[in-house]
């Protein structure tokens, strides 16, 4: 048979979909849907051509793309790339959605989940750090590397993510895999290496499953003639509304005193007289690591001051180069020159290795710092920006005006075939925004809806008489009371959606005192619980309500009675002095454009899509949408959001 009659009769009802059953933890429901998205993917592989795919929540657009990939790797003998954003994707997919293929599809195929090389444990370094810790790493250290050896003996795969109990972030950096630090089949320890017997299993897989870190930081590589990923001809880049945002942080740079610092303490730790240098009694190069400590800390000032960074201030655009000299290049230079002397005398192989690694890292300090300083990398925007609340640093950053000149030469020129798939890539509608914005003009497009009744299932509700959000106080005082009056509707369960912390904090203030008298949980974003423990609570809680702020608004699934009522307080326009966003709007301006019409509400509509979308995740799923932004209805762009969002009945009414 076909490609495309194999995918067309898995898919059929009697196919290989009609084997799900309770025991593979979903039911059989025939989606017509389903079966156009994969047909789709299949003539785009067939015939060598790009694809994006809007597939409304509930289409199981996994499968859809699953199927064709792997049949198709199978038939062609070749490996194929599926890229997500987030991990409780991935985990779908490894967890759930390939095992089931496993058992029904009807071949015999290999999928691996592809971690980046930092990820692993190296048992030589680790060796190594047992061996000269004491005189490399901080006094306490001893006991985490003990625990590391401990687990070394009995993790099956050696990767971070199996450890219960995370290592410090500097003994993990001692022991884990490291490009430039590696033996290979030189290593003693290359018949055990956790690193190695991954690259193995990936040579030998149909399916790749990556993250789209990994996959743009393979892409940036390729253009440097470097990989970290194989060879692929067809990728499936699923959650695709993020490619933009992610292949822009991918192709700029970023750069901070800690950053520096760190390179250093693999060196000489100036503080206590450790380090590489001070057990190798490099006298020279360890004063020269100590020149640098304070030109970083002198430099990283003085950038500081220049921009004007403080609590009210925390980031600045450099229009032209920043008037602040500095000999870091130079004395970057001079340290990894002696570097080098040394690492040539020395016959230890491990002490090489860490040698010729830490050089590397100098070298990349070096050129990140020097494209900074001069502004080399072309049609970009610079800016410094001020982050952390501890321990506030100043970090230098760049990033590409537009990244689809870039993406049109390095992922769709050099790839046959790329699907891009996501719930929200419309505006309005059309995908011409999308295509646009990412570069793959040569591109075909195929929408598909949504099986799910939203008519039935949810409802969107506008409160009259809500102020201007720019009216500060009074905005933030009637949300709250807003806010208490439609989480009373829904006995809690609910997400409340935000744009600025500014603005969470202060309604969370105002409503804590009522919510903790209802016997309301409220989970706050940024007080204490990370992301996943803040969604777990939430999951567990019969009443509770989840404080978010833009990573709440994206990639989050709640399925059932738990999520009943989504509110958005703010309508998500980005904030048009962002580096990015003002330089971005600019270009738009030089083209004679609109950045408002053509950037700002385009990107706004697309992030409200994504809020929208937490509430409805399966056909039983019921709730209501809040809007408390009077714009959606007081303004002329207000319409372009409600009719972006799936049909269902829009209520304006009065607390």
């Amino acid at each position: 048979m076909s490609l495309r009659e194999q995918v067309d009769a898995f898919f059929r009802p009697g196919g290989g979909m009609e084997g799900a059953s309770a025991a593979d933890g979903f039911p059989f429901e025939a989606r017509p849907q389903q079966r156009k998205m994969a047909l789709a993917v299949v003539d785009a592989i067939e015939q060598g051509r790009h694809l994006a795919v809007e597939a409304g929540t509930g289409v199981g657009k996994s499968f859809a793309y699953l199927v064709p990939l792997i049949l198709a790797a199978k038939q062609r003998g070749v490996q194929v790339v599926v890229s997500t954003y987030t991990i409780g994707l991935q985990e779908q997919l490894m967890q759930k959605d390939i095992p089931f293929l496993h058992r029904h599809l009807g071949v015999d195929f290999k999928a691996v989940l592809v971690k980046g090389r930092g990820n692993y444990l190296c048992l030589r370094r680790l060796a190594r750090a047992e061996r000269m810790g004491g005189d490399l790493l901080r006094r306490n250290s001893g006991d985490e590397l003990e625990r590391l050896r401990a687990w070394s003996q009995r993790t099956a795969d050696g990767t971070l993510q199996e450890l219960q109990e995370q290592p410090s972030h500097e003994v993990w950096n001692a022991v884990n895999v490291e490009q430039g630090n590696c033996m290979g089949h030189k290593c003693p320890e290359y018949a055990a290496c956790f690193f190695f017997k991954a690259r193995r299993e990936i040579a030998t897989a149909d399916l790749l499953i990556v993250n789209h870190h990994l996959f743009f930081s393979d892409l940036a590589l390729r253009r440097q003639k470097a990989a970290i990923l194989p060879d692929s001809a067809i990728a499936v880049m699923d959650e695709a509304h993020m490619i933009e945002q992610v292949a822009s942080d991918h192709m700029g740079l970023r750069l901070s005193q800690y950053q520096v610092e760190h390179w250093l303490r693999r060196l000489y730790i100036a503080d206590t007289g450790k380090g590489l240098l001070a057990k190798l009694q490099k006298g020279e190069a360890a004063h020269a690591a100590i020149q640098i400590y304070e030109e970083a800390e002198r430099f990283f000032t003085a950038v500081r001051d220049w921009a004007g960074l403080g609590r009210d201030k925390k980031k600045q655009v450099a229009a032209s180069p920043i008037p602040v000299d500095t000999s870091l290049p130079t004395l970057i230079g001079k340290l990894n020159g002696l570097v080098r002397t040394i690492h040539d005398e020395q016959k230890d192989l491990d002490v090489r290795a860490e040698l010729a690694a830490a050089r590397r890292r100098g070298n990349e300090i070096a050129v990140s710092l020097e494209a900074f300083l001069n502004q080399s990398l072309s049609d970009s925007v610079y800016w410094v920006a001020s982050e952390g609340v501890r321990r506030p640093q100043t970090v230098l950053h760049s990033a590409p005006i537009e990244v689809a000149p870039l993406l049109a030469e390095s992922l769709f020129g050099q790839m046959s075939c790329v699907v891009m798939t996501s719930a929200t890539l419309a505006v309005e509608g059309r995908l011409d925004y999308f295509i646009q914005r990412i570069g793959a003009q040569d591109c075909d497009i195929e929408q598909v809806g949504s099986p799910f009744d939203y008519s039935r299932q949810m409802k969107i509700l506008i409160p009259k008489g809500m102020p201007d959000p720019n009216q500060g106080q009074d905005f933030a005082e009637s949300a709250a009371r807003a806010i208490r009056h439609f989480v009373g509707l829904t006995k809690g369960r609910a997400f409340v959606l935000f744009t600025a912390d500014r603005l969470m904090r202060a309604v969370a203030d105002q409503v804590r005192s009522d919510f903790e008298r209802l016997k309301y949980e409220l989970l706050v974003q940024g007080e204490g619980l990370p992301r996943t423990g803040m969604l777990e609570r939430f999951r567990k809680g019969k009443k509770s309500v989840l404080f978010g702020l833009d990573s709440f608004w994206m990639g989050v699934d709640v399925r059932g009675e738990a999520l009943s009522n989504v509110i958005i307080t703010k309508l998500p326009f980005a904030v048009p002095d962002e580096p990015v966003v003002k330089a971005r709007m600019d270009r738009i301006v030089e083209r004679g454009g609109d950045p408002f019409r053509d950037y700002s509400l385009p990107e706004a509509i697309l992030m409200f899509r994504q809020g929208v979308g937490r509430l409805i995740r399966s056909a039983t799923d019921e709730g209501i949408v809040v809007i408390l932004d009077p714009r959606v209805t007081g303004k002329w762009y207000g319409r372009h959001f409600l009719n972006s969002v799936p049909d269902c009945p829009v209520e304006r009414v009065t607390i």
